[in-house]
Order: structure tokens, then sequence, then C-alpha cells
């Protein structure tokens, strides 16, 4: 399961896979010290401890090519295994269709290529679009409102419970596509509207490789799907939202 860890003004720590075999629990995350600090102080039994351990996550979907890929996809979307040392989960956090995760100690993982795929597929990441000095919003305004338990009590748990009931957010995290070869483009990069050249909102990750981004766009731009914007000012590159 993917589950947001928050503060009590519902910033988001980290966004956390939780698995479970054999007794033992794996929480996958990229903000080690920081979830761990937080699990410590949340800690309620004497008898559980905390073990940071250095693993490669791959995300593998139909056609994958690692060495476990074909025992992982045919694990149910809940189950979880662990075998030969590997945890194998089910699920993916790209939600893709039959994806997995493999968690193991000695695999290389390809990042621009997963990188390129958690943008395609709209999945928030720290240092981008939560955990910066420019973040925007709350776990629902990054998308993330599927890892927020509804009706549980957690740190964080009302003031994300009043934004669900809001008629409206402030800003979306919506996908962008590049027409052109954009080269770097910075996080925080502004958008604007093309037709009337009004502030739209501004980018939050990009990849170089799939030509995708993902941008903040606020609510006032009334910017729907397909629509074209700018990024970078008169005369940037041509995007449009997805």
């Amino acid at each position: 399961v993917d589950a947001c860890l928050l503060t009590g003004a519902s910033d988001i720590t980290d966004l956390v896979t939780v698995a479970r075999a054999d007794g033992e629990l794996l929480a996958i995350c990229e903000a080690t010290d920081l979830v761990r600090a937080e699990l410590e102080k949340r800690r309620v039994t004497e008898d559980v401890v905390f073990v940071e351990s250095d693993l490669s996550v791959v995300d593998v979907s139909k056609g994958g090519d690692h060495a476990l890929a074909a025992d992982a996809l045919a694990l149910s979307r809940d189950a979880v295994v662990r075998r030969d040392g590997a945890w194998l989960l089910g699920g993916t956090s790209l939600r893709e269709d039959g994806g997995a995760r493999i968690a193991v100690a000695d695999a290389a993982s390809e990042t621009s290529a997963w990188d390129a795929a958690r943008i395609r597929a709209g999945r928030p990441r720290r240092g981008f679009e939560y955990g910066v000095e420019t973040e925007i919003g709350g776990p629902l305004e990054a998308g993330l409102a599927f890892a927020c338990a509804e009706g549980k009590c957690y740190l964080g748990a009302e003031l994300v419970g009043k934004r669900r009931k809001a008629k409206h957010l402030r800003h979306r995290l919506t996908g962008v596509a590049f027409h052109a070869p954009a080269g770097a483009v910075p996080i925080g990069e502004k958008l604007s509207s093309k037709s009337d050249g009004a502030a739209a909102g501004s980018v939050s990750s990009f990849s170089d490789e799939a030509q995708l981004g993902l941008a903040f766009i606020s609510r006032v731009s009334k910017l729907g799907v397909g629509d074209d914007v700018v990024c970078g000012g008169g005369g940037g590159a041509p995007v449009s939202t997805t």
C-alpha cells in the first residue's frame, strides 16, 4: 500500500510504500532519516525495531526484463512475497495495469527511466512536488488523495479532510507535454497561457528523455486537458496540458 506520512499541518514528509511478509514490515521511501524519526516518535509498542537497508527498488510492468519480473508479475495486486533475499510486491507505485515492484540489495536501478515512467504516470516525488521550499499545497494538490485514508485518525488527517470537502483546490498537479526539445527545464519554471499570456502555474518535474513534465496548474487559469501553454515566458517552449 502507498501511504502519505504527513505533518500536523498536512505537509508531506514522504510517500511511503508499505509491505508485510514473514512478520516483518518493509517501508520504501526516499527521506529515510525523516521517516524513521517520525515513526520512532509514533511507536506504541516496545518490541518494534527499525532497521535501515540500502535496497534498490525496481518498478516493472508487462515485459519487464528483471530476473524476478515474471515471479513478481504473477502475484495478485496486493500480494507480497519474500524470495531469495528480495521483496516482491504485486502492486506498483506507478499504478500501471499489471505492474509490480521488486526490492533487492544487489540491483542497479535505472533512475532516469523510472523518473520518466513516474512523470508519465503522474506520480509526485520528494524533492520535486513536495519536500521543497517551492512546495504548493498538500497531498490532494499533489494527486495523492489515494494515499490518504478517509475516516481514520492520523497526524494531518483533519486538514486533509477539510480539503476534501472544499469545492475547489487552488492548484492541481497536471501532466504537460513539450512539443519541441526543451533542454533542461528547471523546477519552478513558470507556465503562462498561450492565448492571453496569463500566469498558469509552474513546472515541478521534467524528463528530457520523454519530453514530459509535471506542473502545478492554478484553478483560476481555467486550463483543461490539451490546452496550450508556454514554458519560460514569451518565446518559450510550447507545451500542452495532458
